[in-house]
């Protein structure tokens, strides 16, 4: 009975957000549902924040979740905590197919998953981002020297300008020939 009540979302803010994203009513029903399962913490789950990310198993076990979720909360949100708008326009940019929206051109997904290496926000990846994302990514299965000089083998063969870093530039002309819709897409239930 209660229940149903807190799903709905006024009818106006489902259009605004369904025309934003380019989810589908139903999707966007489903969307809400899932965030006011994982905002279940907070008194009015009316927003997420880091810790209701890192409680999705998923995220949990992935060695980049935390940086994932850094990227979502921190540079999509407001003061740490993600609202639903906010939650709906990241999700978006996963969504397959043609770009129905800005939210998922290939550029859109590359930025993001720009923003997962370049955390100070300067617009390069510099050595010690990169070495911060590959020991994530690989663990303490690679001694640190190792790591270096992958790191260091990378910014090599990407820096085109000689600046020692890696433009967002360098970054897509690398991803040029990777079809971007297909490794970074999900497919959302209708």
């Amino acid at each position: 009975m209660g229940t149903n009540k807190s799903v709905l979302l006024p009818p106006d803010q489902v259009q605004l957000i369904c025309s934003e994203t380019g989810f589908t009513p139903k999707q966007l029903r489903r969307l809400y549902i899932r965030f006011q399962e994982l905002a279940k913490r907070n008194p009015t789950g009316g927003y997420l924040t880091r810790e209701d990310f890192l409680d999705i198993r998923e995220v949990a076990l992935n060695p980049l979740g935390e940086r994932l979720v850094d990227v979502i909360v921190q540079d999509y949100g407001d003061a740490n905590k993600i609202n639903f708008r906010q939650f709906a326009n990241v999700l978006a940019r996963f969504r397959r197919g043609k770009a129905t929206t800005d939210l998922n051109t290939k550029e859109k997904k590359l930025l993001f998953l720009f923003s997962m290496y370049d955390r100070n926000h300067d617009s390069k990846i510099d050595r010690n981002e990169l070495l911060g994302i590959l020991k994530l990514m690989v663990g303490g299965n690679i001694h640190d020297e190792q790591i270096a000089t992958i790191a260091d083998h990378t910014i090599g063969e990407l820096d085109a300008d000689g600046d020692l870093t890696i433009t967002f530039e360098e970054f897509c002309e690398t991803l040029s020939r990777i079809d971007v819709d297909e490794k970074m897409s999900m497919k959302f239930l209708n």
